[in-house]
């Protein structure tokens, strides 16, 4: 089978496509024949060692020296089921499936064996595309539990620093379906589509601040990393929360200590079937939808790293797979 392998961190060119041995699935394991997968911001951190400061020498040791320990990554896959394990009993051959193997990986393959013990799977709705569905997964994922963690309920005022990413993209249309007002931080080019996907006002980052605002927020979500909570917290209403999506080594410290702080920490045990169903029947019902900003072939994956490595990828990063 196809797989793109990552012997080495690097630039996007590192990432090569082999011809490797396909997996056979233990007694609680799945096989999927991967139709759609995407490309985000945590493979290319993860492909070019790119972490956040303070955390290389963790990160080098827990994933590898030289290059990732796990060789083939991608955080998820989308396809249909084509072999399972003696002890499988929710899935069959022929289901559509959207699954995750968390930081285990595996997804930029041609087949992809979901781990017994680290992998979450939920079926595709009918209506939801495979290309739709992986789209959805690493932002829906991420949106619906911090957004979830930091409480927020409808009438409350959401500022989202980072509303044009895979993550932005879908707390915006989450939080409309909950009845919240959203402000987005996105740039101008971007601007309309924060509008169409139901924010009610727009901050141009290339001519304001996120610092500088002068409105106040029951929530504010980063996405970006680069509105921590010290910049920010002024910007808080009392009780207000802070959702640092990502963040540093010492802010991370800093928000363990902070009960307005939600962090990658308090969000660890959202990663479930159940989360997965959530968005997935929220996209079928028309509450949300996916937006693939770029759309590529499976062979094409340099260049779809060297887009995310751009900044200025829009929504998710689709590639297919025939």
């Amino acid at each position: 089978m196809k797989a793109a392998i990552c012997d080495r961190y690097g630039p996007p060119e590192t990432v090569v496509i082999r011809e490797v041995e396909k997996p056979v699935p233990g007694d609680n394991e799945i096989l999927l024949r991967t139709r759609a997968t995407t490309v985000n911001s945590g493979d290319a951190r993860m492909r070019a060692a790119r972490v956040p400061k303070g955390m290389g020498m963790m990160y080098r040791f827990g994933m590898g020296f030289v290059g990732p320990r796990i060789k083939v990554l991608g955080f998820e896959a989308a396809g249909e089921v084509v072999e399972i394990g003696r002890n499988v009993t929710r899935f069959n051959p022929g289901d559509r499936v959207l699954a995750s193997n968390g930081f285990k990986l595996g997804g930029h393959s041609e087949f992809f064996l979901v781990d017994g013990k680290h992998g979450v799977a939920a079926r595709i709705p009918d209506n939801v595309s495979y290309e739709e569905a992986a789209a959805l997964q690493f932002g829906g994922v991420t949106s619906l539990v911090f957004l979830e963690k930091g409480r927020l309920k409808a009438g409350d005022h959401l500022l989202i620093n980072g509303g044009s990413g895979a993550v932005g993209v879908l707390a915006i249309q989450i939080a409309k379906h909950m009845g919240v007002h959203v402000t987005a931080v996105c740039s101008a080019a971007n601007a309309d589509l924060m509008r169409e996907l139901g924010a009610d006002a727009v901050v141009d980052y290339g001519k304001t601040d996120v610092a500088e605002l002068t409105e106040t927020f029951d929530v504010v979500m980063d996405n970006h990393g680069n509105a921590p909570y010290r910049r920010i917290k002024h910007l808080l209403r009392p009780g207000g929360r802070f959702l640092m999506v990502i963040g540093n080594l010492y802010e991370m410290i800093g928000g363990k200590f902070n009960k307005a702080v939600v962090n990658a920490d308090d969000v660890d045990d959202a990663f479930s079937e159940r989360t997965f169903t959530r968005f997935l029947d929220l996209a079928a019902s028309g509450a949300i939808h996916a937006v693939i900003g770029t759309q590529l072939p499976f062979d094409e994956i340099v260049e779809a790293y060297r887009i995310v490595d751009s900044g200025h990828k829009v929504g998710a990063l689709v590639l297919t797979l025939d």
